[in-house]
């Protein structure tokens, strides 16, 4: 999305929210929040979640807590990852609480995107990485936080049925600590970019 089109979707986001202002029911909130979702949020992840190009995540079936988490990290402009900065810190400057809770209530309910068939070679190298981990390397298992299907529990994301390469991109900029992910970071300081790909192309199976 350009500057330009990046222009209107904050003003129709501003508009949306200012309308609902006054709606302290969850009903009214959670409809504001479908709206801000299918009008502003679906021009880059799609609708109801559901993204098409990798550079945007699919966010349909993500954990709450985590969506939560991440649109106030970007409001208080303490996730600085390139992508967070050109796309996400001025659109979450307009999100308060009681939307940012309603927009993780309303793309976690949505059924998740279907896994995406690969390189079965591939695909099960980065099953037994994600399910084991590498003892030798220091590497540990992701499933011990992401859950045995990849599914996310609770603060950790859902990681099935995500695009590889935005996956990848997340790894490599959390190893160079341009996103600050505490756990992360020393799990995956010694991850190889053919480990990357391995583990990132069997989520995406899933």
């Amino acid at each position: 999305m350009n500057s330009k089109c990046l222009g209107r979707a904050v003003i129709s986001m501003m508009i949306l929210i200012g309308g609902s202002a006054f709606a302290d029911e969850p009903p009214a909130m959670d409809q504001a929040a479908a709206k801000v979702a299918v009008q502003v949020c679906s021009n880059c992840h799609g609708p109801g979640g559901h993204s098409t190009s990798p550079v945007f995540p699919r966010l349909a079936g993500q954990q709450e807590l985590y969506l939560a988490a991440q649109m106030k990290a970007f409001r208080s402009k303490t996730r600085g990852d390139p992508e967070a900065h050109n796309y996400m810190w001025g659109m979450a400057t307009l999100l308060d609480d009681p939307m940012i809770a309603a927009l993780a209530k309303y793309f976690s309910a949505q059924p998740p995107s279907p896994g995406t068939p690969g390189d079965p070679a591939l695909i099960e190298k980065g099953r037994m990485l994600y399910q084991n981990g590498d003892p030798k390397a220091g590497i540990a298992a992701c499933a011990g936080c992401h859950g045995p299907n990849a599914a996310g529990v609770a603060i950790f994301p859902r990681l099935a049925g995500q695009h590889a390469e935005y996956i990848v991109r997340q790894l490599e900029v959390i190893q160079r600590q341009l996103r600050v992910s505490p756990i992360m970071h020393g799990i995956i300081k010694d991850l190889s970019p053919s480990q990357m790909q391995a583990v990132a192309q069997y989520l995406q199976a899933q």
